[in-house]
């Protein structure tokens, strides 16, 4: 004999967010990509943030969200070096090389790493049900650097369920 449970929508006694899945869950993915015909250009010696940004509202306080940046193609036009940070409601929680080097989706030189791609990754525990913003920020020390339009470029988001 088999048994079948067919549902709509589950909801929790007074609200959805009182459902509580199994641990190792994914809740939800959000993603923000870039896949263009022209570059983004940045040439700020302070970072900027770029187009990929992510907003993501958390289900429940201490679950992880699981971020995973990936730059395609990166070029820095001309001397100077790039660097890259993963920022959380404007705040940078990439760590440094120790100076003011951060590398966390990629680093780019003219001399030796142009038009290469990179990845970062984070884990970010959740401590409210607020909306947060996850962004790749880029700056440069000298020059200019593209997120080059002949690369696909992505942040991903994921919520587990801890």
């Amino acid at each position: 004999m088999t048994s079948r449970l067919l549902v709509d929508k589950i909801e929790g006694k007074s609200t959805s967010s009182n459902v509580i899945m199994p641990s190792g869950h994914v809740l939800q993915v959000k993603r923000a990509s870039l896949n263009s015909t022209s570059h983004e250009s940045f040439s700020s010696t302070s970072f900027a943030t770029s187009t990929l940004s992510v907003s993501l509202t958390p289900k429940a306080s201490g679950n992880k969200v699981i971020v995973q940046g990936n730059i395609g193609m990166g070029a820095q036009r001309t001397s100077g070096e790039c660097y890259t940070a993963l920022y959380v409601d404007g705040s940078n929680v990439s760590s440094t090389d120790g100076g003011s080097g951060y590398y966390w989706c990629g680093y780019w030189d003219t001399n030796n790493t142009n038009y290469d791609g990179a990845s970062g990754y984070y884990e970010y525990t959740t401590v409210d049900t607020s909306a947060h913003t996850f962004a790749i920020y880029i700056k440069v020390t000298s020059g200019s650097f593209d997120l080059h339009k002949g690369g696909s470029h992505s942040l991903v988001c994921t919520e587990v369920q801890v």
